[in-house]
C-alpha cells in the first residue's frame, strides 16, 4: 500500500476540521435544548420579533416627537409574538401605559416580563413590555437563561480545540519526525559518515525525499571510495616510471651505466609514458569539469572509420591479425570533433589489438540508427567476464591485475573514449561472450546535443 501524499493528508484534515466545526455548533445547540425548557427558543423568536416593533415605534417617536395618537398611526400593538400568548404594553418615561393592555404590569407569581427601551438619539423615550402568565403547566415561562448556552458553546468549542490540537499534534508528528531524521543524517554525511541512511516515511513525498537522500548518500559513498582510490591508482601509476627514471639516473652517476644513446632512449620511453599518463589525466579532468573543447565539423562517419583502419594497418599486420571495416551505405554526416572521435576509435582499436590473438580478427563498422550513427569494434579473443564487463569504463581499471603497464596499459583508455563519446552527446556501450570475443559500439547523434553531467553508462551482456 502506497503512503498517503501530503496534499491529501492536508485536505482530510481541514475535510475533518470543517465535519467537527458544524458538529461542534450542532453539539452546542443540542445542548441547549437539552439542558432548558424547549419554550426557550420560542421567547427568543419573541423577543426577536419584541424588538423590531420597539425599532418601529423609536421610528414613530423620532418623527413626531412624542407619544400621541401613537395607536392611531400603528394601531394597536400586537398580543402575540410567535407561538407566545402574551400582553403588550407601551409606557412612557414616567411609567404610565400608554398603548396596548391596560391592566397592571407587575411580575409575580407564574407572570414572565420581558422590557425592551426605546431610545432615541441614545435617550430613553419609553419602553415596550412583554407580559406572559403561565395558565399551562406544560409550558413553564421563566426569563431566558443564557448561562447553559454559554457552556454549551464553551464546552463545544474547549472539545473541538482538544481535537484539533491532537491532529495538528499527531500530523506535525508524521512531518517532522522524517524531517529530523533525514537532518541528522545530513549533518553526520557532512562531518564525512556517508553511511548515513534514512528510513522510508509514511508520507509519499517525504518517502521519496528519503530515497533521493539515500540515493545521494550513496552516490557521494561511491564517489568518495573512487577518490581515494583514484588517488592510489594515481600514486602507483606515477610511482612505476618514476622509479625506473631515478634508478637509471642513479646509476648513471654511480657508474653502473653508461650515459650511452640507449640509456637516454631508455629514460626518454619512461618520460613519454608519464607524459601520456598526465595528458590523459589532465583531459579526464577537463571532462569531467565540462570544460573539455571540442571543435565540431561536418564529418562522413566513412571517413573516420577508414582514417582509423589505416593508422593501425600496419600494427595489425605486425600481430598478423585481420583489420576489416563495414560501412553502410547513405550515412549522413554528423558534427563531430574528428580528432576527439579519431582519439575514442584509436583506444578502442589498441585495445581490441592487445585482446586479439595471432590470426583472429578486428571488424570496424559504422551503421545508422534512429538516434544517430553507430560505430562499432568488434573483436575475437578471449572475451570479458561478465563480473568485469560492467567496470571496463572506470579509471585505471584492469580485469586482469596481472598485467603489467607495458601489456594492459594504465586503464584509461576506455574511460577516456566514454568521457569523449558523452561529450559529444552520445553513449557508450560493451558487449562480450567468454572465448568469442568482445564488442565496443558508440552512438553520436547527427546533430549536436549538449551532454548532461551525469550521462548513462550503458553497459549490457
Amino acid at each position: 500500500m502506497r503512503p498517503p501524499r501530503i496534499f491529501n493528508l492536508m485536505l482530510a484534515t481541514f475535510a475533518l476540521v470543517i465535519v467537527l466545526g458544524i458538529s461542534g455548533m450542532v453539539l452546542s445547540f443540542w445542548l441547549v435544548t437539552r439542558w432548558n425548557d424547549p419554550n426557550q427558543i420560542r421567547w427568543i423568536e419573541a423577543e426577536i420579533a419584541a424588538r423590531a416593533q420597539a425599532d418601529q415605534l423609536a421610528a414613530y417617536y423620532r418623527q413626531t416627537g412624542s407619544w400621541r395618537g401613537v395607536e392611531r398611526q400603528l394601531g394597536p400593538l400586537p398580543q402575540a409574538f410567535g407561538e407566545i400568548e402574551s400582553t403588550v404594553s407601551l409606557l412612557d418615561n414616567n411609567g404610565r401605559i400608554i398603548a396596548g393592555r391596560r391592566r397592571p404590569i407587575n411580575a409575580r407569581g407564574n407572570e414572565a416580563v420581558r422590557r425592551i427601551p426605546i431610545e432615541v438619539n441614545n435617550q430613553q423615550v419609553g419602553t415596550l413590555v412583554i407580559s406572559v402568565v403561565d395558565t399551562d403547566e406544560s409550558f413553564p415561562v421563566g426569563h431566558l437563561n443564557r448561562r447553559p448556552l454559554i457552556l454549551g458553546i464553551l464546552g463545544a468549542g474547549a472539545g473541538l480545540m482538544l481535537v484539533l490540537l491532537g491532529m495538528a499534534a499527531i500530523f506535525s508528528r508524521r512531518i517532522s519526525a522524517p524531517l529530523r531524521q533525514i537532518s541528522a543524517a545530513a549533518h553526520a554525511i557532512a562531518d564525512g559518515d556517508h553511511s548515513s541512511r534514512v528510513q522510508p516515511a509514511n508520507v509519499r513525498e517525504l518517502a521519496e525525499l528519503a530515497e533521493s537522500f539515500n540515493r545521494m548518500a550513496t552516490a557521494l559513498q561511491q564517489a568518495d571510495q573512487q577518490r581515494r582510490q583514484l588517488t592510489a591508482d594515481i600514486a602507483h601509476e606515477l610511482r612505476t616510471p618514476l622509479a625506473i627514471i631515478k634508478g637509471r639516473l642513479e646509476g648513471i652517476q654511480d657508474g653502473v651505466y653508461e650515459a650511452d644513446a640507449e640509456q637516454i632512449e631508455a629514460l626518454l620511453a619512461e618520460v613519454a609514458l608519464l607524459e601520456r599518463l598526465i595528458n590523459d589525466l589532465h583531459l579526464l579532468a577537463l571532462a569531467d569539469a565540462g570544460q573539455l573543447p571540442l571543435y565540431r565539423e561536418s564529418v562522413a562517419p566513412a571517413m573516420l572509420i577508414n582514417e582509423a583502419v589505416r593508422s593501425f594497418a600496419q600494427s595489425a599486420a605486425e600481430r598478423s591479425i585481420q583489420l576489416k571495416a563495414e560501412v553502410a551505405p547513405d550515412l549522413p554526416d554528423i558534427e563531430v570533433d574528428p580528432q576527439r572521435i579519431a582519439q575514442v576509435l584509436s583506444n578502442l582499436i589498441s585495445n581490441a589489438l592487445r585482446h586479439t590473438p595471432a590470426g583472429g580478427t578486428i571488424n570496424l563498422s559504422v551503421v545508422p540508427d534512429s538516434a544517430g550513427v553507430v560505430f562499432s569494434v568488434r573483436d575475437t579473443g578471449a572475451g570479458i567476464d561478465p563480473a568485469d564487463l560492467p567496470h571496463i569504463f572506470d579509471r585505471f581499471y584492469r580485469a586482469d591485475r596481472s598485467r603489467t603497464r607495458s601489456s594492459g596499459g594504465a586503464g584509461l583508455g576506455l574511460a577516456i573514449a566514454r568521457r569523449l563519446v558523452e561529450a559529444h552527446g552520445g553513449q557508450i556501450w560493451a558487449t562480450s561472450q567468454t572465448g568469442r570475443g568482445t564488442t565496443v559500439s558508440f552512438r553520436l547523434p547527427v546533430a549536436p546535443v549538449i551532454p548532461s553531467t551525469a550521462s548513462p553508462q550503458l553497459i549490457s551482456v
